[in-house]
């Protein structure tokens, strides 16, 4: 009964601000305010923003924590398969109780007023933050950084800054130049920033910003920087000011996870209250897993689908950075035979995506998001026809398997383009999120 409810009262929540997003922070700090300022009353909070890599960095910074005996409560967006993978409380996801009593408590006090959905939900999750005790809080940003409804929240330890790229430019603005200005708003004064490698004019804005309002960064680069990956030893070499750490490689597929997980560990490093032993923080590491990022569909219904001599990936990755990422992951396969099924939800640039990536697979299959508006699959095979051959259109991504199943015997199969494809492929599959 609890799950009808807490799903109904997310419908129509949905349904009570015309856009989807609206990026302002006038309507949460009223409803914040009605309901006694919870954002005051946080654990101590680290908050990350950027384009890519927010999710991972925040899973490599909760193992690390969580091993060293320290609480976190953890919220992140979009969800995969249930709203409440969004918010963890001392790690264990909320409970559909709980969050029934928040969601209610904030539509009470909302009185009908317009908020976006992502909205009246992060005050839910900071009523719950405030009520639970935890030695800290990992916030990710929906969308941006300055107007994002996460940004309430003054009195956090750190900041973190992934890499930042072109994506939400319909809201964020259409240069690197915009993007970087909205993500940096979560940066606030005598607070220390801890910055992922980026490229050199979001470097360059980050500096000039963090010297205008007293910020100390510490830059990829600068203060750490990743020196060596030895392979053989399956094990990367980190320089965090002027120290020299030995980490195990993450379980995490591709070189990105080396440096996101460099990234956590320098965050712990600049945060001088935080003592981790070496031994935890290590195990910690090569324990980190994060769904839908170049995860191996290894059991389940899907992989049941095709032949034993077939390998599923499946990456929620969706802008131009993302597919850079798997462009280098998908280069190294040493698989013969190489198939992608593919979709991507509207707004995102397609044709550059798949223009990083297409050529690496002998045949794509088109496929629609269910309850998205999706690209349509149409519009995608008619700009791949133009490229190649072997593009072909299927209902759902059971359908494409299927159809690789019956038509080639081997070779590895990337499912990708989106979160939200992500999260149908892993709810098809019947896979727990815990």
């Amino acid at each position: 009964m609890n799950i009808i409810n807490s799903e109904k009262i997310l419908e129509r929540l949905q349904r009570l601000h015309p856009k989807q997003i609206d990026l302002t922070l006038d309507r949460i700090l009223e409803l914040l305010d009605k309901l006694n300022n919870p954002q005051n009353k946080l654990p101590q909070t680290i908050h990350i923003a950027g384009t890519n890599g927010k999710g991972s960095t925040l899973a490599f910074l909760r193992g690390m924590l969580e091993a060293n005996n320290y609480k976190t409560h953890v919220y992140t967006s979009p969800h995969l398969i249930n709203f409440n993978e969004r918010i963890r409380l001392n790690s264990k996801i909320i409970s559909n109780k709980f969050l029934l009593e928040l969601l209610k408590e904030c539509e009470h006090h909302n009185k009908n007023r317009p908020i976006t959905f992502f909205e009246i939900t992060t005050v839910a999750a900071i009523l719950a933050f405030s009520r639970i005790r935890s030695d800290y809080l990992l916030l990710e940003t929906g969308l941006g950084g300055r107007y994002d409804a996460t940004n309430v929240i003054d009195k956090k330890i750190c900041a973190i800054l992934t890499p930042i790229s072109m994506d939400h430019m319909s809201f964020l603005g259409n240069s690197i130049e915009l993007i970087t200005k909205e993500k940096i708003g979560i940066l606030k004064e005598n607070i220390p920033t801890v910055v992922a490698k980026q490229a050199n004019k979001v470097t360059e804005i980050i500096k000039n910003f963090s010297k205008k309002n007293f910020i100390k960064t510490y830059l990829y680069g600068s203060e750490w920087e990743i020196t060596e990956i030895e392979r053989s030893k399956n094990t990367f070499n980190l320089k965090c000011m002027d120290k020299n750490y030995s980490l195990p490689i993450p379980r995490l597929c591709g070189d990105h996870q080396i440096y996101n997980t460099g990234l956590a560990y320098t965050v712990l490093k600049v945060i001088q209250d935080i003592k981790i032993k070496d031994n935890k923080t290590c195990n910690a590491i090569k324990q980190v897993s994060w769904p839908a990022r170049m995860q191996k569909i290894e059991s389940g219904p899907l992989n049941n689908l095709v032949t034993k001599k077939m390998e599923i990936w499946l990456d929620g990755g969706h802008n131009v950075d993302a597919s850079l990422i798997l462009k280098n992951i998908v280069n190294q396969w040493k698989t013969k035979e190489n198939f992608l099924i593919f979709g991507m939800v509207q707004g995102k640039d397609f044709r550059k995506f798949l223009k990083n990536i297409s050529y690496l697979f002998k045949c794509i299959l088109v496929i629609p998001i269910s309850d998205h508006q999706c690209i349509s699959p149409k519009i995608i095979k008619k700009d791949l026809d133009n490229l190649r051959t072997n593009v072909f259109i299927k209902s759902n991504v059971s359908e494409a398997l299927v159809f690789l199943r019956d038509n080639f015997k081997q070779g590895s199969v990337l499912i990708c383009g989106s979160l939200y494809l992500a999260g149908h492929v892993l709810k098809e599959n019947k896979y727990k999120i815990i």
